[in-house]
């Protein structure tokens, strides 16, 4: 007797994973289109524990131009098969996940940055063949994340790259902030001349288009 029941993937946030081993999802993909023409910059919260991370893996793995030829073998009997939209895999993704900088409020702005220098380097790496030969290694040499991240928007600029922004958990660490430090550190850090806003500007200039999830 064989079992037709689809596990649950729970805790499972990698979408490519979920196809592969044919685990139980829930078909949300009818809304790429009516959030490509909502607007290119959304910010989105949720509940805990509402399928964000995974739902978010798979707009990486949706508007990806690397994922191009997989697209078949992982949208498949999803509605987005046969309704693809304008953008499908026309973007260089940045992925980052704000749970991932750590709860260290002493030191926060390091961890951020130290972050983001990881996550542009994954980009680099990703997608160096779209770029000069030299770009991977003047990447590398540049120091720190903000720094990395403007040689990035220079570069995709000048090869006419898209850049699609990805943003879990975007609330993550000033929720801790808020908590532990209070308003006026909060405040400090979302406003005025705090690093926080300071990405986000460089963020909103650099990026075609952007989705940003948190918890509500």
């Amino acid at each position: 007797m064989t079992n037709d029941f689809k596990q649950i993937p729970y805790g499972i946030s990698d979408f490519k994973q979920v196809r592969k081993e044919n685990k139980y999802l829930v078909d949300k993909t009818m809304f790429f289109e009516k959030m490509e023409q909502a607007g290119n910059f959304l910010f989105l919260v949720r509940p805990r524990r509402f399928g964000k991370s995974l739902f978010l893996n798979m707009l990486e793995a949706y508007y990806d131009i690397n994922e191009k030829d997989n697209f078949e073998k992982l949208f498949t009997g999803l509605y987005v098969a046969d309704h693809p939209t304008e953008y499908r895999n026309q973007y260089q993704v940045m992925h980052l996940d704000f749970s991932r900088v750590g709860s260290d409020v002493e030191n926060l702005k390091e961890d951020f940055d130290n972050y983001l220098s990881l996550r542009c380097m994954s980009f680099a790496k990703a997608y160096a063949r779209f770029y000069l030969d030299r770009f991977l290694d003047e990447i590398e040499r540049t120091e720190g994340g903000k720094n990395k991240l403007n040689f990035i928007n220079d570069a995709a600029h000048m090869a006419g790259c898209g850049l699609y922004l990805i943003v879990d958990e975007y609330d993550n660490f000033t929720n801790n902030v808020l908590n532990i430090k209070g308003h006026e550190a909060y405040h400090a850090l979302t406003h005025g001349t705090g690093f926080y806003r300071d990405v986000f500007k460089l963020f909103k200039g650099m990026f075609d288009r952007i989705i940003m999830l948190g918890v509500s």
